[in-house]
């Protein structure tokens, strides 16, 4: 009786905590903040799913951090003031955060009178919480402070509890500068200024603290007990599990997890940190709305619920997708949880929403730099020396690259995020305006409007920049039509969604028809499993990668299979597997596609540059084992592994999944991850490329060369050929010139078997019309001799034209001439180097060179592949450009070909690869 007394009084208790529990989200990510109507959004939906607090925090918003002494102006208080009100509304509780911690002299009154000043109006404005937050700051006091404060620390709870009575006692957070274990000096226990923050501070006001780590996998019971010993109360967790805002190539879409329920006893709360775009952060919130509603599967003794969480997400991608079987339905389940916010997130989708201007692209710029601003939530970290979707450094040196050192990272611009919900504040002397909006002055800045409080900012204050611009999206820019296919499309489309893969000989050819009626729920799952959480990759993801590993490790099966009269099982499996995939791959373009095409834009526009990215590289992963699938590979490529660093290399997905180091060292999530399975070490540059800035309908597929283009391949060198204009009139009498001295003898050593050195590959739009291709031999000297014997073979196919002195030849004269002489050999210097022989061109109407990108990674893996050159080394390849053509100079030079050496009138250019 006495037992079953104690459980009743325990589960009071429970239910009284969840009451003062506080549970929602922090818009405290670095990058463009978030509309004032999105956070209205947000507030509903909080209501909706029972959470009960939102910290307005975001790091680039101006008056919250870089100029936070300057008021609000009336236009930005009456903004403001009306989202506490919606937040009241919906029953969620507002708190203001302030981030003074870069520039405060904590030792002068005169600043803590600004900081006060600037509280009391956002009280005024109906505000009744509030957030001290010191995070990412430089821990070194100022020489006036060192003589009035002890430390660090006690200069920060000196200022903090004077606010908090000046404010007579609200609801208040503090964010220290060391938020987590390994920002602890030397450790949580020991350090000086966490027991000093303990001791010191006010026993009413919250601490923040987001784990083991900036980006922590696992919360553990142990750990939060500790904190609380050292912290004299139970901290409120800032939760960075969904923020992205340190590696824009990832988005997190997974379910919250590696956090028991046994854990919210023990809290003070969770507010979860998540993408920095607003509409895929569903699932994030979603998800920690049901785990702080469930029941702890276990006692608070014991770990072994978020152990089972952490195993499941990461052990079972072999194993069947549903929960286990006898699980409560007030318990939390990952699993669960993830598909009932995929299912609720579906509806999200076919709302009507419109979207204003172009896509904005992620944040930190690409590529990243050598040493990255790496804003980690709360974080200013140096990292690898990385850029995003990218080789990562070896496994035996990550050690080495971790090192946490703090650096001076460039400024991202200011933000003012609560003028009106599209326009945006931009410092243009961080950032230049966008182009492709309509720029114009505000006559309404800041800068010409009286605060409400009429006293001036103190002088300290950094000065605010009056000839900052007012950016004012505009209308989505018209896209051309589909059945315009005859009027280049340069300007307004942008011609890819997808770059996919069109599978020939045995495997199944490609549909680009999307049949379906709509987005479905099991598409929203693959777009999660491709953008899972920071330390795990979803199933399905997980199963491309492994499904096309074997592929390229098992190519050599496909060898000549033909010549023994019968496919072996092993080749048999080979195919099926290779059609598998090119089903996955499908499911990817499938499930993009009908993303294109929902009502919501404003949600479609935040995750496109991602699914874009991934849709391209999938379908260029299908593309090369299309490839694979001809034949043509080396029977040594089993025994080549791609580097030392991919997903399947000894110990890398061992510390990836660990959670021992941040994930900001493992930069370009699941995309980077497919592209470091394409063997083309040095060719990084060829994965940087920009997103469209609106959605399109155009698709197009990177294929092998088949004997049925040849004329279609003709026609488009035809109308590349001549560098001020379209060669077509220029070659009416022999269109077939061009084509034949550029690419014929490639096209001619394909049809003989026994060569496996030459490889073409084209790009064809929806309509069936090829709009780039790429030749590679793998041997320049052996190429030499086949284009002297193609010239030989077909030099009675044209009439012979004799130059004579003084005579004007027309460029179609020029090439019957050269059609008589032997082909120049290359330089022997430039065959040392890059004794690959390559050719590429593309249409000018197709503006999105990510086209041409791919396909050009797909020609080098094919050298690659095929072990040339190997026995000294050398990977590399050169191209050649008469010295006036300029279009195809400014085409190879963006593709990454230098320039090496000239002979004669030949410009001739060469990369490594």
């Amino acid at each position: 009786m006495a037992d079953t007394n104690r459980n009743v009084i325990d589960n009071i208790n429970n239910l009284n905590e969840r009451k003062n529990f506080v549970c929602g989200v922090v818009e405290g990510f670095y990058g463009r903040p978030w509309t004032p109507e999105q956070r209205k959004d947000l507030f509903a939906k909080q209501q909706k799913w029972g959470m009960n607090c939102y910290l307005y925090a975001p790091k680039d918003d101006y008056k919250h951090r870089a100029n936070w002494r300057e008021l609000y102006t009336v236009e930005e208080a009456e903004h403001l003031t009306a989202l506490i009100t919606e937040a009241r509304v919906h029953g969620v509780t507002f708190f203001y955060a302030i981030s003074p911690g870069l520039d405060i002299t904590y030792s002068s009154q005169k600043e803590v009178a600004a900081l006060k000043r600037k509280l009391e109006q956002v009280a005024q404005l109906g505000c009744n919480a509030f957030a001290i937050l010191f995070d990412d700051i430089d821990p070194e006091m100022s020489g006036a402070d060192k003589e009035i404060f002890q430390s660090f620390a006690h200069a920060q709870v000196s200022v903090t509890n004077e606010v908090f009575t000046h404010l007579a006692q609200p609801k208040f957070m503090f964010c220290p500068t060391q938020y987590c274990s390994t920002r602890a000096v030397p450790n949580v226990q020991t350090s000086e200024y966490l027991n000093t923050i303990g001791q010191k501070l006010a026993p009413e006001i919250d601490i923040m603290w987001t784990g083991p780590k900036v980006i922590s996998k696992i919360l553990s019971v142990e750990h939060i007990r500790e904190v609380t010993e050292v912290m004299r109360r139970p901290p409120v967790i800032w939760d960075n599990l969904h923020a992205n805002d340190y590696d824009q190539a990832r988005l997190f879409l997974g379910p919250y997890c590696g956090r028991s329920p046994d854990l919210i006893p023990l809290l003070r709360g969770v507010v979860t940190n998540p993408n920095c775009e607003y509409g895929p952060n569903f699932i994030a919130i979603h998800t920690l709305a049901q785990w702080s509603r469930s029941s702890s599967l276990t006692s608070c003794d014991n770990n072994d619920a978020v152990s089972a969480d952490i195993r499941l997400e990461t052990e079972g991608d072999d194993s069947s997708d549903d929960c286990p079987t006898g699980l409560s339905p007030n318990a939390y389940h990952p699993r669960r949880a993830l598909r009932m916010a995929l299912q609720d997130w579906l509806e999200e989708f076919n709302h009507n929403v419109s979207a204003y201007g172009t896509i904005q692209q992620p944040q930190i710029p690409t590529p990243v730099p050598i040493l990255p601003s790496v804003n980690t939530c709360m974080s200013l970290t140096s990292t690898t020396l990385a850029t995003p979707g990218l080789p990562q450094p070896n496994i035996n040196i990550l050690a080495e690259a971790v090192q946490d050192t703090t650096f001076n990272p460039t400024m991202n611009p200011i933000m003012n995020s609560l003028v009106s919900e599209n326009k945006v504040l931009v410092d243009t002397g961080h950032e230049e305006a966008d182009t492709a909006s309509t720029v114009s002055q505000d006559a309404s800045s800041t800068s010409g409007v009286e605060p409400m409080d009429c006293n001036p900012s103190p002088a300290t204050s950094p000065p605010h920049n009056e000839d900052s611009m007012m950016i004012e999206n505009g209308e989505v820019p018209k896209v051309e039509s589909e059945e315009d296919k005859t009027t280049p499309v340069i300007e307004t489309a942008q011609d890819e969604l997808s770059v996919t893969a069109k599978t020939s000989l045995t495997l199944p050819l490609d549909s680009t028809q999307d049949n379906s009626d709509g987005l479905t729920v099991d598409d929203l799952h693959l777009l999660a499993d491709l953008f899972y959480l920071p330390f795990e990759h979803g199933r399905q993801g997980i199963t491309i990668m492994k499904e096309f590993n074997w592929l390229k490790i098992n190519s050599h099966l496909v060898i000549d299979y033909k010549k023994d009269g019968e496919i072996k099982p092993e080749v048999q499996e080979w195919f099926d597997r290779a059609a598998k995939f090119d089903e996955m791959a499908k499911n990817v373009k499938r499930m993009a596609n009908r993303l294109n095409k929902v009502k919501n834009r404003s949600l479609l526009y935040d995750i496109y540059p991602y699914i874009w990215d991934m849709n391209g590289v999938v379908c260029l992963l299908n593309s090369y084992v299309e490839w694979l699938a001809l034949g043509q590979v080396s029977p040594l490529v089993g025994n080549y592994v791609h580097g030392n660093y991919t997903w399947f290399s000894k110990g890398w997905r061992e510390v990836f999944m660990s959670g021992d180091q941040e994930p900001w060292i493992f930069r370009g999530g699941l995309t980077a991850e497919f592209q470091r399975l394409i063997p083309v070490d040095a060719s990084n540059d060829l994965f940087v490329y920009k997103a469209p800035e609106v959605p399109t309908k155009h698709s197009y597929c990177i294929r092998p060369y088949l004997p049925e283009d040849k004329p279609k391949v003709y026609s488009l060198i035809l109308r590349t050929s001549d560098d001020r204009r379209d060669g077509t009139a220029l070659y009416s009498a022999h269109p077939d010139l061009p084509g034949d001295l550029i690419v014929g003898s490639y096209l001619d050593a394909l049809e003989d078997e026994t060569l496996k050195d030459v490889a073409v590959m084209v790009v064809e739009d929806e309509w069936g019309d090829i709009v780039a291709y790429s030749s590679i031999a793998g041997n320049a000297e052996d190429q030499t001799s086949r284009d002297s014997a193609f010239r030989e073979k077909i030099k009675d196919k044209y009439p012979k034209v004799i130059r004579e002195e003084g005579m004007m030849l027309t460029p179609c004269e020029e090439l019957l001439i050269s059609l008589s002489s032997e082909p120049q050999p290359p330089p022997k210097v430039l065959v040392t180097s890059h004794p690959a022989k390559m050719s590429l061109a593309c249409l000018l109407s197709v503006t999105d060179e990510s086209i041409s990108k791919r396909l050009l990674t797909c020609m080098l893996a094919s050298v690659r592949a095929r072990d040339l050159c190997k026995f000294s080394g050398i990977f590399g390849g050169h191209c050649s450009v008469n010295v006036g053509e300029k279009n195809y100079l400014d085409l190879y030079s963006r593709h990454g070909f230098l320039e090496v050496t000239t002979q004669s009138t030949t410009l001739y250019l060469g990369r490594s690869f």
